[in-house]
């Protein structure tokens, strides 16, 4: 690949900063490496000259170019410059400990994976994206056309060990971070499909489809994840559970605080399966009896403890 430009304004990709990552962040005499994504070099949004230029030994035209150029627990940070990339085969996060940052310019953060995303309008019957091990991405948009025909349920990215073996154990220890989910009418039910995972944080990301059945589901061996702050729209439903591990005795959901839906748009379809669920301090769009696929009443029943939650007929005690 060509050499790039990249800017390397304060801020531009993030808190961090580019091309230096802060000592704080690197394993004890370990100095992680940085990588570049341009998936659209030479194009006209690719804007060059007063920007510094890149060594096209650290630059890439594939976000799996980049990731596969990682070393695991390395503490590795890819940068990607704006721009969509279309994929034809999963994009495979598999290196741990890696950060994944999208430029950020003059935009809302809502808006920077509308503009720097990975997607597939031919992967019908797999995710865009899967997620085996620990990582940090920020600001970036998965898009997919799988339908729903398989166990992830038509997700554009899927947290799981690997797409075909049983085990379902990991991944552990994901945070997502102000990540898009659009839909696109590209064929996607879902945003984000869980088929196990520990210690994983999704926070103040997007979720907007009609075609989204839910924007966020899960199954398998869950435990100590975290829904906080996102945003859905459009879809029948934000969250959506299936069956999980031991009579969900272990599985520890955290589902606030700070989400919000907007009609009609309903909060979370238990399908009931029992689990062990906090759902605290959100915002949903729908009257408290059809907020969820149950009353609150049967919704504790099973195991999902409603408190301090807002619903569009001005109800908060959840009852």
């Amino acid at each position: 690949m060509p050499t790039q430009n990249f800017p390397f304004a304060e801020g531009a990709f993030g808190p961090f900063g580019a091309p230096d990552v802060p000592q704080q962040f690197h394993i004890p005499g370990v100095q992680g490496a940085v990588f570049f994504v341009n998936a659209n070099a030479g194009g006209t949004d690719d804007v060059s000259s007063p920007w510094p230029i890149v060594d096209n030994s650290i630059c890439f035209n594939t976000l799996q170019g980049a990731i596969d150029a990682c070393v695991a627990n390395r503490g590795d940070t890819i940068y990607i410059k704006q721009g969509g990339e279309t994929v034809t085969s999963t994009v495979l996060f598999n290196k741990a400990g890696i950060r994944v940052i999208v430029q950020r310019l003059g935009m809302a953060p809502s808006m920077r994976g509308e503009f720097t995303a990975i997607f597939s309008t031919t992967l019908t019957g797999d995710p865009t994206a899967l997620i085996s091990q620990p990582c940090y991405i920020e600001g970036l948009g998965f898009v997919g056309a799988d339908t729903g025909t398989s166990f992830f349920e038509g997700a554009a990215l899927l947290l799981r060990v690997d797409a075909t073996s049983s085990a379902t154990a990991k991944p552990f220890g994901v945070h997502l971070n102000q990540c898009r989910f659009p839909g696109w009418s590209l064929g996607n039910t879902s945003g984000i499909a869980m088929d196990g995972g520990t210690n994983v944080l999704i926070e103040d990301c997007y979720f907007e489809d009609a075609a989204f059945t839910h924007g966020i589901y899960m199954q398998g061996v869950v435990g100590h994840v975290q829904i906080k702050d996102c945003h859905f729209s459009l879809g029948t439903y934000a969250i959506k559970c299936g069956s999980f591990s031991d009579a969900g005795v272990n599985t520890q959901l955290e589902i606030g605080p700070g989400n919000n839906t907007i009609a009609p748009t309903k909060g979370v379809n238990s399908g009931s399966n029992a689990a062990k669920v906090t759902i605290f301090g959100n915002y949903w769009a729908t009257a408290v009896g059809s907020t969820h696929d149950q009353t609150i009443d049967n919704m504790e029943s099973d195991g999902y403890i409603c408190v301090g939650n807002e619903y569009a007929d001005e109800e908060s005690d959840d009852e």
